[in-house]
């Protein structure tokens, strides 16, 4: 078989090492570079006039694939080549998976790019990179926390710090609860956070309960000496937030040295001072033996010195490129009114891009519920693509939530008779009972309760997570009778489902958005 990969000027000479390597016995792969600076510039129409001027490198091809960029339908430009014209990947990296799927026999398309075509391939090569990626940062890291479940500190992957807050009055159940999900999340290290003046007693044991319960290590953020010394005798693997000051207040204090320290500025330092303050403090820690540092250059909260401290992260890079930075994910996703799963793609994309190896996160609100998996689906993201030197688009990961990437419909064309829909239709109790729907974010399910009519107490309680099967269970137990009552059923499942889906708040009866 012989194959020709129509290209541009630009992309030439990358195109044609892809080809010598692919070529094998039975499988000849020519490149034919076409007099366009850019390979996705081109259309059908171009093709139509410019692809019989190459008819003598063409004459014993038996498939032409262009760029999976060029727009328009190929079926034309095939009739006039007297041969199969298809679309290929829009990628020059996914060239090799395309290639394996036409010596397999896939057929490419005239219309669609071939990227969807090879869509599986391409997921198990994501996660080999990510994978790789992971091997190589156990093999090239800095430092690793914690003992048991310990996390590599590496340029290669980063981490995720998760801040679970404890409350003054909590019990160890909801705190380990909250962790447990944030490890399922892909949080890397559980950081507990506490308030000013928290009582220390206990602490012990709620760090061994939640070290136990996540398998992860665990760290401490706290403005009290009390709390962050006890923490220290608890054996905690992370202690946060040190500045110069506290960092000579804790000096002396045994094994603190071979714990992982978070570095961050003093509290008064602006501008120019803020890395100046970082460094004295680093200087500080290495003359005095700590080896496992983390630093904050401290990422601003929007409109109040984001953009500046963004500039202070490149600086830190140049000046500390041997050292981890962590960047605060929370201080934006918390303090802006937006959907976090758009925010935290974009921290993630401008972390990776600097080079930032430690990411602290929170779910401290409803608004940035399920922060955790979204700032590591991002960063898994921006990994790949920066491994292939490409934008964070077209893997097989992303973190479209609420939009599609492409149409997936046809237009529509209404036939029959056309009906504009009028008034709802009255409302009419079931003589069954009716029911009250809620969503259980901390249990991740769907829970119905039926109330017989005139009951105050629900005689049945049914919990899933798929409205269908929800939906069939009240068949099956007959607890609905009426057809208008079903169609309410599933009009409100279906709600409860999405809004479980995406960490949104479901009431009953109330618009999902």
């Amino acid at each position: 078989m012989k194959i020709a990969l129509i290209t541009g000027r630009l992309a030439g000479s990358e195109v044609r090492r892809l080809a010598a390597e692919l070529s094998r016995p039975g499988l000849e792969i020519v490149v034919v570079e076409l007099p366009i600076p850019v390979a996705a510039m081109m259309t059908s129409s171009y093709l139509e006039k410019e692809l019989p001027r190459h008819l003598e490198e063409l004459k014993d091809v038996d498939l032409i694939i262009v760029p999976g960029f060029t727009s328009g339908d190929l079926t034309r430009v095939s009739e006039i080549m007297g041969k199969p014209v298809v679309k290929g990947v829009r990628y020059l990296h996914d060239i090799p998976l395309m290639i394996d799927a036409v010596a397999r026999g896939v057929e490419l398309s005239r219309v669609e790019p071939a990227d969807e075509l090879i869509a599986a391939q391409r997921a198990e090569r994501d996660l080999a990179i990510l994978e790789e990626l992971k091997k190589e940062a156990s093999r090239n890291y800095y430092f690793t926390i914690g003992v048991e479940g310990k996390v590599y500190v590496s340029p290669l992957y980063p981490i995720i710090l998760h801040e679970v807050y404890v409350p003054r009055e909590s019990r160890v159940e909801d705190v380990v609860r909250s962790a447990v999900k944030a490890s399922g999340s892909g949080a890397d290290v559980i950081v507990l956070g506490f308030p000013l003046h928290y009582n220390p007693r206990g602490l012990r044991e709620l760090v061994d309960s939640v070290r136990e319960s996540t398998g992860r290590p665990v760290g401490v953020d706290s403005p009290d000496t009390l709390v962050l010394k006890e923490a220290l005798d608890a054996g905690v693997d992370l202690l946060m937030s040190f500045t110069l000051s506290r960092l000579r207040e804790f000096m002396d204090i045994d094994g603190l040295k071979d714990k992982a320290v978070v570095l961050i500025p003093g509290e008064e330092a602006q501008g120019q001072e803020v890395l100046d303050s970082l460094a004295h403090t680093y200087s500080t820690a290495v003359e005095h033996g700590f080896s496992k540092i983390i630093l904050d250059p401290i990422l601003d909260i929007p409109l109040a010195g984001l953009t500046r401290s963004l500039e202070r992260y490149v600086k830190a890079r140049e000046m500390f490129p041997k050292t981890p930075l962590l960047m605060g994910a929370g201080n934006i996703t918390e303090m802006i009114d937006a959907d976090s799963v758009g925010v935290n793609a974009l921290i993630a994309s401008m972390g990776v891009e600097i080079g930032v190896e430690v990411y602290l996160t929170t779910e401290a609100s409803v608004k940035t519920r399920g922060s955790t998996r979204e700032l590591r689906r991002a960063l898994d993201m921006c990994l790949i693509a920066r491994r292939e030197k490409r934008p964070p688009k077209d893997l097989s990961i992303n973190l479209l939530v609420l939009k599609d990437k492409r149409r997936k419909t046809t237009p529509l064309q209404l036939q029959g008779i056309v009906v504009e829909a009028g008034e709802r239709l009255g409302f009419k109790a079931d003589p069954k009972g009716f029911f009250r729907i809620h969503v259980d974010h901390d249990s991740s399910r769907i829970v119905v309760e039926h109330y017989k009519p005139g009951e105050a107490a629900p005689d049945y309680t049914i919990i899933g997570v798929d409205p269908k099967a929800i939906l069939a269970e009240i068949t099956r137990m007959q607890l609905a009778s009426l057809p208008d009552h079903f169609f309410y059923l599933g009009y409100e499942l279906s709600k409860a489902s999405i809004a479980l889906r995406i960490g949104k708040e479901y009431v009953q009866d109330e618009d999902l958005f």
